[in-house]
């Protein structure tokens, strides 16, 4: 499994193995220094193995075959310092691990992208205009919205209670990320647009929902989408059959897979692509499945919920796969 990280303080991209992350664009540099006797190699590995997540999800295959020879190469001479002394390994415990995602990335969000989550959503209230909302959202194709990249938070990151809310839930999802430039991409032709997987946790405030207009403002705030650890290429083999679950201070309450998805994601790059171009390193979640807080609740006569399950301060939210890794989180309250 190759996981594909971005640390430090410079936000430079990294190679975990097993409790470290190496500089992958230092040990390529090196690669060429001292086995290849390339003049100007950190410029051929700024070009070939870039140091910018962005740059090096656009390199592609190119990018991650480079750094496995660099990789091969610390590890057949055993020593892990740069062309200039640097330091290119450091243990987990030493870096911090940002969110793996470039600054603007596009978040597309699935939207009703799990009918069991919906399903229990709707037999949780005795609404019947409330039903038919979120039955007209399982019907037709695929539908998103938008989460701001300026609001991703990262695994270990205190996640903000919002001051306006009073119930807070969780929703752990699955996430692919975009691997090259493509428009009106058919959807047979789709999956080779995907280059890797992450895990995502779309924090949602659940008071006063309104699906109109003012959906977004439920769904974007300080933290409300936490990304990561790193993006798993070169492993999952099939979208649609990727593990997601979620566990609230370590009671399990979310155990999904994406082949429950409504609309698997090469209907949603289809459907995303149609006349607006997907770029490398867009995300797009895939939708949550049964068991969060909302569609465990059912409504009280008058329309609100029972806050028992829905989050509080103090709370640790993890969401995890098993193909993947997982991302956990404090909830901390609108004064911390």
């Amino acid at each position: 499994m190759t996981k594909i990280a971005v640390y430090g303080p410079s936000r430079r991209v990294g190679i975990v193995e097993d409790q470290s992350v190496v500089d992958v664009n230092g040990a390529y540099a090196k690669y060429l220094a001292e086995d290849k006797d390339v003049e100007r190699a950190r410029a051929y590995a700024d070009a070939e193995v870039p140091a910018v997540l962005s740059d090096f999800i656009t390199e592609g295959r190119g990018a991650l075959e480079a750094s496995k020879i660099a990789l091969d190469y610390l590890d057949k001479v055993g020593d892990d310092r740069g062309i200039d002394g640097e330091r290119l390994r450091f243990g987990l415990d030493e870096v911090r691990l940002h969110a793996p995602i470039a600054p603007g990335t596009r978040i597309f969000a699935g939207l009703a992208n799990f009918a069991d989550h919906m399903t229990a959503a709707a037999g949780n209230t005795s609404d019947k205009e409330q039903q038919a909302r979120l039955e007209k959202l399982l019907a037709g194709g695929p539908k998103y919205f938008a989460k701001d990249s300026y609001a991703v938070s990262s695994s270990g990151d205190p996640v903000r209670f919002p001051a306006r809310a009073k119930l807070l839930d969780y929703e752990a999802e699955i996430a692919v990320v975009i691997g090259k430039r493509g428009r009106d991409v058919s959807r047979n032709d789709a999956l080779p647009y995907i280059w890797g997987y992450t895990l995502f946790n779309d924090w949602s405030v659940r008071s006063n929902v309104s699906l109109g207009p003012d959906f977004l403002y439920t769904k974007n705030f300080d933290t409300s989408a936490t990304v990561g650890p790193w993006i798993v290429v070169d492993e999952i083999t099939d979208p649609q059959d990727v593990q997601i679950g979620c566990r609230v201070n370590g009671e399990v309450r979310q155990d999904g897979n994406t082949r429950s998805m409504a609309h698997d994601f090469a209907a949603f790059i289809q459907h995303l692509s149609a006349d607006t171009t997907l770029v490398p390193g867009d995300l797009i979640a895939s939708g949550t499945p049964k068991g969060t807080a909302v569609d465990s609740s059912v409504q009280n006569p008058d329309g609100t919920f029972p806050d028992d399950l829905f989050l509080k301060p103090g709370d640790v939210v993890e969401v995890w796969s098993d193909q993947i890794g997982s991302i956990s989180n404090e909830v901390i309250s609108p004064t911390e």
